[in-house]
């Protein structure tokens, strides 16, 4: 899959202002929604380039920052594998295998940390120029928007990860164990789906997650869920007790 053939999966227009304002003053978001773009060419005008990690452009943006990461600005190895800026051959054993987490890491076995990598997802090499980050409110109108992702706690995790799920049975895809970079930005090309994770070390420090938050990564096609979601939610939880559980429908007939 190219770049045109992932955008061609959304089909309906998206109204940006209207999911913004359903993030900000519906679900409260207390982090800023943040809008990242894969770029096959020249990054968007007006962004800058990062030379930081790869999945710490969330926190930069969530601070205001319109920034990217390419082959030439980044500050990590393993971002630019998993982003397929860095062949497997360039990366090399160190990267592809692992041994940079057993080398600097007493708890990783070396079959393990191959095998972390055997079961992270990397976009295919050359697929992206560089991955493109902005808040969401300051999204230029002509900047694609390939992914939203969100910094949050558990309860509103659950709420908009599960958006896809109510709407058209696509249940999100959680990862625990790969490095962030793959789960935020390779996940989610891969499996076509809304993603969470709990991240590793580095990527939960690098964006300053408090011990309650995790991420949530959602495709430019799930993304009109969200909106309708929220403009249509309503739930009558006696009447769910009445239809599921017994006891409580026996309590009922009674009174």
């Amino acid at each position: 899959m190219n770049l045109t053939e992932w955008r061609a999966l959304t089909q309906r227009p998206l109204d940006r202002s209207r999911l913004l304002d359903i993030l900000v003053n519906k679900i409260n978001l207390k982090r800023p929604p943040v809008a990242v773009t894969y770029c096959d060419g020249a990054p968007p005008a007006g962004y800058e380039p990062a030379r930081v990690p790869v999945c710490s452009i969330l926190y930069h943006a969530e601070q205001g920052r319109k920034i990217y990461v390419d082959a030439e600005h980044h500050d990590c190895l393993v971002g630019q594998y998993h982003l397929g800026l860095l062949s497997a051959e360039a990366a090399g054993r160190l990267i592809c295998d692992g041994e940079y987490l057993t080398m600097a890491q007493g708890f990783f076995t070396p079959e393990a940390a191959r095998r972390n990598k055997q079961q992270s997802h990397s976009l295919p090499t050359g697929t992206i120029t560089a991955i493109a980050a902005a808040p969401l409110a300051d999204l230029p109108a002509d900047v694609p928007l390939d992914l939203l992702c969100l910094i949050t706690d558990v309860q509103r995790a659950m709420q908009i990860a599960g958006a896809a799920s109510v709407r058209e049975g696509t249940l999100p895809h959680g990862e625990l164990g790969p490095s962030s970079c793959s789960s935020l930005f390779a996940a989610p090309w891969h499996t076509r789906n809304t993603v969470f994770a709990l991240g590793e070390g580095g990527g939960r420090s690098f964006n300053h997650l408090a011990s309650s938050e995790l991420f949530v990564v959602l495709p430019a096609h799930h993304l009109p869920y969200v909106i309708e979601v929220f403009e249509s939610f309503w739930f009558k939880p006696d009447e769910m007790r009445r239809l599921i559980f017994p006891s409580h429908a026996v309590r009922a007939s009674a009174l």
